[in-house]
């Protein structure tokens, strides 16, 4: 027998106040429960899009980032949303750190932020249509 993954099950991030995380995932990004959570559990599950999302309460919460080859800084997690000029815009009025709206020919829009406690993720836009690919 040979394995073979199906797909991803669950994904984990430490963080220091489960509850402001919590809030911050829901609000901000609108990601649901995937079980119910009650404050003062030490994890919540949050789904995204059929893949879980634990936040998992931490007296240590390491940097979850790195830098590539040439120096720049990568995100550990990128999820996918719609409409992401306004899910931009809203984000940077909302005061969350977000990088710069990056158009990648063939690959579609993406941006960079950081959540509560600094770890550095993405927001994708999609695939691009073929119109946009090509006035890029």
């Amino acid at each position: 027998m040979s394995v073979k993954v199906k797909n991803f099950a669950v994904i984990q991030l430490p963080v220091k106040n489960l509850e402001a995380s919590v809030k911050w995932y829901q609000e901000l990004l609108g990601i649901p429960f995937t079980f119910p959570f009650t404050p003062g559990d030490n994890e919540a599950w949050l789904n995204v899009g059929g893949v879980g999302l634990g936040l998992i309460r931490s007296p240590e919460v390491p940097r979850l980032d790195f830098c590539d080859m040439n120096g720049q800084p990568q995100p550990i997690l990128s999820l996918q949303v719609d409409e992401i000029h306004a899910v931009y815009a809203e984000l940077k009025e909302k005061g969350v750190e977000v990088g710069e709206m990056v158009y990648k020919k063939g690959g579609g829009y993406s941006f960079m932020f950081r959540d509560l406690d600094g770890h550095l993720s993405s927001l994708w836009g999609g695939w691009p249509s073929a119109e946009e690919d090509q006035d890029k």
